[in-house]
């Protein structure tokens, strides 16, 4: 039996792609109100590990166990669109399903990004797309919040 406060669980985990192990005996537990670093060289296995976490990639041993209903919010390292698509910041945000003008605006307040509601997707810096990534991520109240190169972000924000 897993304890409620242990979101997801992996365990004795191994993925493989070709000849290349990417994971190899893996094993983690991340609990409600952790916070999880992963560190490493590139190519160590923490894209993996995190996309496993997800439920995007599905290891050829071991097992993985997420809290059913587990609502997870994910703000990726980066987004490209394309610069002919006619969306706003806010209508981007309302895409998470979140419908309330008055919620998303208090989210994109509380990541410094207010001033770009009502501006193209396309016209904002780099460093305002990734707070409006986590205001997306952060909409969906997630028990789960996972941040793509956390350092990275913080450093175009600053």
């Amino acid at each position: 039996m897993i304890p409620n406060n242990i979101l997801v669980q992996i365990s004795k985990v191994c993925v493989q792609f070709q000849q290349h192990t990417a994971l190899q005996d893996v094993s983690l537990d991340v609990r409600r109100g952790e916070i999880i670093t992963l560190i490493g060289p590139n190519g160590a296995g923490k894209s993996t590990l995190v996309r496993v976490v997800l439920g995007l990639l599905t290891p050829q041993a071991g097992s993985v166990f997420r809290q059913p209903g587990i609502r997870v919010g994910y703000m990726p390292q980066r987004l490209s669109v394309d610069s002919v698509l006619p969306l706003t910041v806010a209508r981007f945000l309302t895409l998470s399903n979140v419908k309330k003008t008055a919620v998303i605006q208090q989210i994109l307040k509380e990541v410094g990004a207010a001033h770009v509601f009502k501006r193209p997707l396309q016209n904002i810096s780099g460093g305002e797309m990734q707070r409006v990534l986590l205001a997306r991520a952060l909409l969906r109240e997630p028990d789960l919040l996972v941040l793509d190169e956390p350092i990275q972000w913080q450093q175009q924000i600053m």
